[in-house]
């Protein structure tokens, strides 16, 4: 009787909650501890990991920065379970729906270690974990990172390093060829120009 309560309970709760609150609710990163005692705990926000050089948290308004090259490693923990009226669990029965803790171990300018551990969509804290993890290895130099089969066609922001590389090895390429051009038309214009010297004038002796 009990379980079928739960689930009954369950039930009506995910249907009276509209989907758009709950898509909202998955995108919620909130930090639930750690070192950092700039960041409130419970603080709710957003990730922000566009930037190529530093992991952003945006809270209340604020924003706390994390450089990649700092972070020293990352896990993924079981969030804490606890329970509503203790007959709904946290932890959502919707697979995209349940949290984890993505804790990242860190070293700041001065080499002291430090933790932030953030609590978020189990789905997205995996993605979070993956993207930190290729921003703290930079790809090899004169490799653009990611490559994409547009790089060939469209120069953006993230291939501008290696189209400006290839422009300037292209304009050096025609220079050569229009020195060895002019080298070589040098002498046919020389020999021309004598040859027309040598010539007779119309009604001239010989």
């Amino acid at each position: 009787m009990y379980a079928i309560r739960s689930i009954l309970v369950s039930t009506l709760f995910f249907a009276a909650v509209p989907p758009a609150v709950l898509h909202a609710a998955t995108d919620t990163v909130q930090y639930v501890g750690g070192t950092v005692k700039s960041i409130p705990v419970n603080s709710s926000g957003s990730f922000n990991l566009d930037d190529t050089k530093e992991l952003l948290f945006h809270y209340s308004g604020s924003v706390y920065r994390l450089p990649y090259d700092q972070i020293t490693s990352t896990d993924i923990e079981k969030a804490d379970v606890k329970h509503v009226m203790h007959v709904i669990p946290a932890e959502s029965l919707m697979f995209t729906h349940r949290k984890r803790t993505l804790v990242i171990y860190y070293k700041d300018a001065s080499g002291v270690a430090g933790t932030l551990d953030f609590e978020l969509a189990a789905y997205r804290a995996v993605n979070a974990q993956e993207i930190i993890a290729a921003k703290k290895t930079p790809p090899p130099a004169g490799i653009v990172e990611g490559a994409w089969w547009g790089d060939k066609m469209w120069k953006t922001a993230r291939n501008k390093a290696s189209w400006d590389a290839q422009a300037v090895l292209n304009a050096q390429a025609t220079q050569a060829a229009q020195a060895t051009a002019a080298a070589l038309a040098a002498p046919s214009a020389q020999n021309s120009a004598t040859t027309q010297t040598g010539q007779l004038a119309p009604g001239g002796t010989k």
